[in-house]
């Protein structure tokens, strides 16, 4: 919207391709983006395509349009879907990585080289870890630590231990209520039984507050 306040006459600014990878990354699931660039005088044409004929530019709606969304981006919830979108794209990218890198593929063996042995018989705590759209399972003994639950997610990706060691991610456990973070630095070396992962632990894999 600001390219085409500032340059009305460039057709390019006002032709939005809804099929193009950028608008779907960036506006397809953004709620009321399409709606706002209707309210802007956009219409659809026949092909999907968002256009705006010359002689529809309003420059006063247009400056309340780009002030709105300027405002919004201060929000909390802005900031918030901000980091979310950047976690979603970041975990696409270790789903990738596992059958596409040699490299990576040795380091998560050696994360999965340092992991406990798993409980025979069924015994043990079984912990799921859910990181986007997928889950992964595996049963762990109650004085088996949270680093050893890290090592085995970095069988999943190797970048994962770091992240949450770091703070950048945390892990939140769903079995409880309120649902709190847990510090996977000051708990490393605490036993599942003691963190809570006791009979079994529900966890989300999620950026940091």
């Amino acid at each position: 919207l600001s390219a085409l306040k500032n340059n009305p006459g460039n057709e390019k600014f006002r032709r939005i391709d809804k099929s193009t990878l950028g608008y779907q990354r960036s506006l397809a699931h953004a709620p009321g983006a399409e709606a706002l660039l209707l309210t802007m005088n956009f219409t659809v044409s026949d092909s999907g395509i968002l256009v705006i004929d010359r002689t529809r530019i309003d420059p006063a709606l247009l400056y309340l349009g780009v002030s709105a969304l300027e405002e919004a981006k201060q929000s909390n919830e802005y900031k918030e879907a901000k980091i979310l979108i950047k976690f979603d794209e970041e975990i696409r990218s270790i789903k990738l990585s596992a059958n596409s890198s040699e490299q990576e593929a040795v380091l998560r063996a050696d994360f999965l080289s340092k992991c406990p042995s798993v409980p025979v018989g069924g015994r043990g705590a079984l912990i799921q870890v859910a990181f986007g759209d997928e889950a992964v399972r595996r049963r762990f003994d109650g004085d088996d630590v949270l680093q050893d639950v890290l090592n085995w997610l970095g069988g999943h990706g190797s970048c994962i231990p770091g992240k949450l060691l770091s703070r950048e991610w945390c892990l939140v456990d769903k079995n409880r209520y309120p649902i709190n973070p847990i510090d996977c630095q000051i708990n490393s070396k605490k036993t599942l039984q003691y963190i809570g992962f006791w009979p079994s632990g529900k966890i989300d894999i999620r950026p940091s507050p």
